[in-house]
């Protein structure tokens, strides 16, 4: 197989407009994708992984607070504000509503990343844009491990044998299948999406993905090995805060303080 140079992505659209309903009064205070990790917003994460993962655009879909989202991005990250695209899409909007609303923004036959605001990741952008094109599939998917909350019953033979609370999904192993998430990081081609006929209020992933799997035609790339951590709720925050360990990201954080202490 032909070794692929890192792939050029077109666009990335950062979902950053719902509201963090079930985040309590955490999320009516805050937009979902600036709530603090580690002392830094979420979205700081996903721009600074972004940008460094020959991403050409960054839309912005915004809703909820989207003007605080807004000002956020324009000031932490003034020198790239020639990438961003701002689009108000409204506080209520489903995910097809606002993608109606920004499609205008797309070029034809471009690869375009769709990536949810409320996720702290570290995996690598580029080997899964890499993964879509090898696979020659009309969309990739990207898959994780996601730790379950309410917890995991272990049967056998109808008989209850152990119970997990607050578990990886990973850590249970079935001879039949593999468990994995959908994580809600996606890849596919800017023609898909531009034609597909959305149908407001509709759940379109259910209803795209299942047309491409009926073809045959969805790749999906395991997330090994890295994080992939969605926030929606006070335990993930909690356990976020106090469980991640984000080296790459006080790595980037030491050398981003760097050039600003170099430059003044």
């Amino acid at each position: 197989m032909n070794k692929i140079k890192n792939p050029i992505i077109e666009y990335a659209v950062l979902f950053c407009g719902g509201k963090g309903s079930r985040l309590g009064s955490i999320g009516k205070k805050k937009n979902k994708s600036l709530i603090l990790v580690n002392n830094k917003p979420i979205i700081f994460y996903t721009i600074s992984k972004l940008l460094k993962s020959n991403i050409n655009k960054i839309i912005f879909p915004l809703g909820y607070k989207g003007g605080d989202v807004k000002k956020y991005v324009k000031k932490f990250f003034s020198k790239h504000i020639d990438k961003f695209i701002f689009v108000n899409t409204g506080v209520d909007s489903e995910i097809s509503e606002r993608l109606v609303k920004i499609k205008k923004y797309f070029s034809k036959d471009k690869i375009v990343l769709l990536v949810n605001g409320d996720t702290i990741f570290d995996f690598n952008l580029l080997n899964f844009a890499k993964s879509h094109i090898t696979s020659k599939k009309k969309i990739s998917l990207a898959s994780f491990s996601p730790k379950v909350d309410l917890g995991f019953i272990l049967t056998k033979n109808d008989k209850p044998l152990e119970f997990k609370k607050s578990v990886f999904i990973s850590e249970f192993k079935n001879k039949r299948f593999e468990l994995s998430a959908y994580s809600g990081f996606v890849i596919l081609n800017t023609t898909i999406l531009k034609n597909f006929n959305f149908k407001l209020k509709e759940d379109f992933e259910t209803k795209l993905y299942n047309y491409y799997l009926k073809s045959n035609d969805i790749n999906v790339f395991k997330i090994k090995n890295r994080t992939c951590f969605p926030i929606d709720n006070v335990k993930n925050l909690i356990y976020a805060n106090k469980n991640l360990i984000l080296k790459n990201w006080l790595w980037y954080l030491f050398i981003y303080k760097f050039k600003l202490i170099f430059q003044n």
